[in-house]
């Protein structure tokens, strides 16, 4: 296995922090995002959680998932300085160690801010203590400390701040990203399975899923089967399986079944 594969002690995880996300009023695209970085950097995300506006519960997942053994752990959302933003007291709370003002912190937003420093924006820089700044050139700065990364949740900020977090955690770039191959089967899957499973057990480092269809009027299941580029014997695994299973079911046109 080289070293941009995927390893067993890497166990990625995102939060995504708001109540407006756990309520169903906004999209959670932030968290579609973040899951779909870490599966590029062929680090997919082990848990992904959305998670409320308060202090206690932040702070008793980043518990779980610490003690659980996931690392890194990607939070977007809740570092602004009105009363809702729990994200840095739950993270601290979660981690064991207080909230300390950050004096570089204070200075940069002073500095951004001006006569508009209000106390509020002032809590922005009371941050869990020995944490590192992580850059924010269009506001507030997020935050680094024993493996948890925190963002703000404007897209436009997170994207550029986790990007270059996962630049420092894993600096080698994969050299090849992943390769999807799937076919859509008419078929249950129940039937499919068998092959199916036994393929994942002799190909581990392949990701296989098998996703029925209850939207079609007849019955339709795809096997999507991802794995890493540079691969040449899954590769040609997985196209193997594919194909022994077009032999024994009949295969849905997608293109023009509704």
């Amino acid at each position: 296995m080289t070293a941009n594969r995927v390893s067993p002690a890497c166990k990625p995880a995102v939060i995504n922090v708001g109540d407006e996300i756990l309520f169903g009023e906004k999209r959670n695209t932030n968290q579609e995002w973040m899951l779909h970085t870490l599966w590029q950097h062929r680090q997919p995300a082990h848990a992904a959680l959305c998670l409320p506006d308060d202090v206690e519960t932040i702070a008793s997942w980043i518990r779980l998932l610490r003690t659980s053994g996931h690392d890194p752990i990607m939070v977007s959302g809740g570092l602004g300085g009105t009363h809702d933003d729990c994200t840095r007291e739950g993270v601290a709370r979660g981690l064991g160690v207080d909230l300390a003002l950050h004096e570089a912190c204070f200075r940069l937003l002073q500095q951004r801010y001006g006569e508009r420093f209000t106390p509020q924006r002032q809590r922005m820089a009371w941050l869990p203590q020995d944490c590192t700044l992580i850059s924010n050139p269009l506001g507030a700065p997020g935050f680094s400390v024993r493996g948890v990364h925190a963002f703000p949740g404007f897209p436009t900020m997170l994207q550029p701040m986790m990007k270059a977090v996962l630049a420092e955690i894993f600096p080698e770039p994969a050299v090849a990203g992943w390769e999807i191959v799937e076919t859509t089967l008419a078929a249950a899957e129940g039937d499919i399975a068998p092959a199916v499973e036994q393929f994942s057990r002799a190909t581990p480092t392949a990701r296989v899923g098998i996703y029925p269809s209850t939207q079609r009027f007849r019955r339709a299941t795809t096997v999507r089967v991802r794995y890493a580029q540079d691969d040449d014997g899954v590769a040609q695994s997985a196209r193997r399986l594919l194909a022994d299973l077009e032999q024994r079911f009949a295969v849905v046109d997608t293109e023009t079944d509704d």
